[in-house]
């Protein structure tokens, strides 16, 4: 099965093969909708982030709040989510792929939903987003019931990423119906926002990050239907990690942040340093240093919360845009370069990734300081939300090209 797994290194050929100009077919939205949701998720974050700038122009009259956070979770980070794993699972299972008409309602309705969720329209929203979870799990599970192959162990932490914000879905419609106490609405913001995204990190990380540094995966299997002991082993380091992860938020929700998150990084920490060994990789390129970059934003926002828990909103942007949205993009830029006969030119400098990244942690800064000084909170959200989009946009020119791009090799 294609993965486009080879190691990018340091290594720069003395001349770079020529890019993949051979336009994909419609069919290949189906097979790889990456190619879709990509370009969806970018849309989203843009206009998830605009709306701060628009509030405080009073073009938006609503504080956009709940809509900017479910924006950011489930229509920027949801599209590559299910953009990565539409594309993979059904490789990694020896399956057969999805096709243009199974794909093509799922981002209909992430666009209902990200269109509601703007318009102020949250119940709504949220009864989308449940939908299109439901959905994209059913196509999944279809194809795991006919499987060839075992995904490898860090996946685990996948399904528990879903239970996760299916959890915190219900809660957020429920809260529609009735109060709650602040312990469940709690408990569905870190469900939703941050096991959605952070227990994937952790899951699918292993299997891919490391041959940004020239690094053979651990999590690498032969192809096998029963699994081996080995494979059993590595399952179990990631459920008890997702375990771990999860009652953390089972503790913020009860008032005891500092433990809380004081936990989350611990587990962080010792996940990536038993089954992401980056303290051994060698000196890599603009990928491997912005993998890096992103988990010291992962772990660097955890630690600052659980040292001071009282900022704790304005210091989780570290784990949020400095890691959560970093690795993500990264872990896009390969995936869009594999996939179109382009994953040659990532052994080169790609200083424009650095440039795009550090737009994107300037902006994060200046919307942090913007809660530490009350004064220029308004402008410093503006300042802050137009250099995160100048970023992504940076991104995009280099990126989302190359998923209008068949894959020569194929």
């Amino acid at each position: 099965m294609n993965l486009h797994t080879a190691p990018v290194t340091d290594e720069v050929p003395a001349v770079l093969p020529h890019a993949s100009k051979k336009r994909i077919a419609f069919a290949e939205l189906g097979r790889e909708p990456f190619r879709i949701f990509f370009p969806a998720g970018v849309l989203a974050g843009i206009v998830g982030v605009a709306l701060w700038p628009l509030h405080f122009a009073r073009v938006l009259e609503l504080y956009p709040g709940l809509g900017h956070a479910r924006i950011m979770a489930y229509g920027l980070f949801g599209a590559f989510i299910i953009g990565f794993l539409g594309t993979a699972m059904p490789r990694m299972l020896s399956a057969k792929p999805l096709h243009v008409g199974q794909v093509m309602p799922l981002m209909l309705i992430h666009a209902a939903m990200v269109t509601a969720f703007v318009c102020s329209k949250i119940f709504l929203g949220d009864a989308l987003f449940l939908g299109l979870l439901v959905a994209f799990v059913c196509l999944m599970a279809a194809r795991a019931k006919r499987r060839k192959d075992t995904p490898p162990p860090g996946f685990v932490l996948v399904g528990l990423c879903f239970l996760s914000v299916a959890s915190g879905s219900v809660l957020a419609l429920v809260q529609h119906y009735r109060e709650l106490d602040a312990f469940w609405v709690t408990l569905q913001r870190l469900l939703s926002y941050q096991g959605f995204v952070l227990l994937p990190i952790l899951g699918i990380g292993p299997f891919i990050l490391p041959r940004l540094f020239g690094m053979q995966s651990q999590h690498d299997f032969p192809e096998m239907m029963i699994p081996a002991a080995a494979w059993w082993r590595k399952a179990v380091l990631a459920f008890t990690a997702g375990a771990l992860v999860i009652a953390s938020f089972f503790l913020e929700a009860g008032g005891w942040h500092r433990i809380a998150y004081a936990l989350r990084f611990g587990t962080t920490l010792v996940y990536l340093f038993l089954e992401m060994p980056f303290h051994r990789a060698p000196a890599t390129n603009a990928l491997g240093l912005s993998v890096r970059i992103a988990f010291g934003g992962v772990l660097a926002g955890f630690l600052a919360v659980a040292s001071f828990p009282a900022y704790r909103v304005s210091l989780l942007h570290l784990t949020l845009v400095g890691g959560f949205a970093v690795i993500t993009f990264v872990v896009a830029t390969r995936v869009a370069f594999g996939h179109s006969g382009n994953l040659a030119l990532l052994k080169g400098r790609n200083r424009w990734l650095l440039v795009a990244i550090g737009l994107m942690l300037f902006g994060m800064a200046t919307r942090i300081s913007g809660d530490f000084w009350p004064k220029v909170l308004a402008s410093h959200y503006i300042y802050g939300a137009v250099l995160w989009i100048a970023g992504v946009v940076l991104w995009a020119i280099y990126v989302l090209p190359k998923v209008l791009m068949a894959d020569t090799e194929d």
